[in-house]
């Protein structure tokens, strides 16, 4: 894919993000077919939004999840620092084509992981991790194809639209996230429950794929990054004017509104 398509296939998401709208697909010439081409256009998509890269979010990153949608790897997107909100946040939804909450842990790093020839390891991930912390993404997509592109959605942000950032996890080295209960509730009502076996993952496993990811394309990681990690529940519609409560067992909890 040359210059000229990325460039119209980013203004396209940026047009889109801008003026709240959602296309049913990227026209098909200047729609990706390789990792390479998603990612270029999702590079050039955040020079075009011009926002602060507060860090990244991971989507379809268990095994059970990757195999569903016929992917290898996790898909990648940015979390904008202007889209970042604290626990118990009213956000203003009703710009969005169809949003869903997405409880979710978040690795919030404490040192930098710039890019290097080496790649890293677990130790190094582990060594940068300052806390994980209980969160809810926001996801919405400005491309809706009938059926899903992992590659369009690369391209499109990895289907970001804001995150809020819930309580640290006390003595975190000793949890398994992999386990954890966890609920969903929207307006009091049981919406989804925690995912288990291979759809779910480690976290600080994700921030390794990321963090050896982002080196290869010559991008690093920097100190006070939050790294979102995938959803722990099934991702989970919710309408303006309703409340999200996630429940993390033993750990705490995590808490939304979406106002007009």
């Amino acid at each position: 894919m040359n210059s000229d398509k990325i460039a119209r296939a980013s203004a396209l998401l940026v047009d889109a993000w801008k003026n709240h709208k959602q296309l049913s697909g990227l026209p098909e010439d200047c729609r990706p077919t390789t990792r390479a081409e998603a990612y270029a256009i999702q590079d050039a998509m955040a020079r075009g939004l011009d926002l602060t890269v507060a860090g990244w979010k991971l989507g379809m990153s268990a095994p059970e999840t990757m195999k569903k949608f016929g992917v290898d790897e996790p898909v990648p997107g940015r979390i904008f620092g202007e889209c970042v909100h604290q626990n118990g946040a009213t956000i203003a939804a009703g710009h969005y084509a169809g949003p869903k909450v997405e409880p979710e842990f978040a690795v919030r790093l404490k040192a930098a992981l710039p890019p290097r020839k080496e790649a890293y390891n677990r130790a190094d991930i582990e060594a940068a991790t300052e806390t994980i912390l209980l969160c809810f993404e926001i996801a919405d997509n400005r491309v809706a194809p009938p059926t899903p592109d992992p590659l369009s959605m690369i391209a499109d942000d990895g289907g970001f639209a804001a995150y809020v950032v819930g309580p640290a996890v006390k003595n975190w080295q000793d949890v398994d996230f992999k386990t954890t209960g966890i609920e969903l509730l929207i307006d009091g009502d049981l919406a989804a429950k925690g995912l288990e076996g291979d759809a779910r993952i480690d976290p600080i496993d994700v921030v390794l794929w990321t963090a050896n990811n982002l080196s290869k394309r010559g991008h690093g990681l920097a100190a006070g990054d939050l790294i979102s990690t995938g959803s722990a529940t099934v991702p989970t519609p919710m309408k303006v004017g309703s409340s999200a409560v996630g429940r993390f067992v033993g750990l705490g909890e995590v808490r939304v509104t979406f106002a007009a």
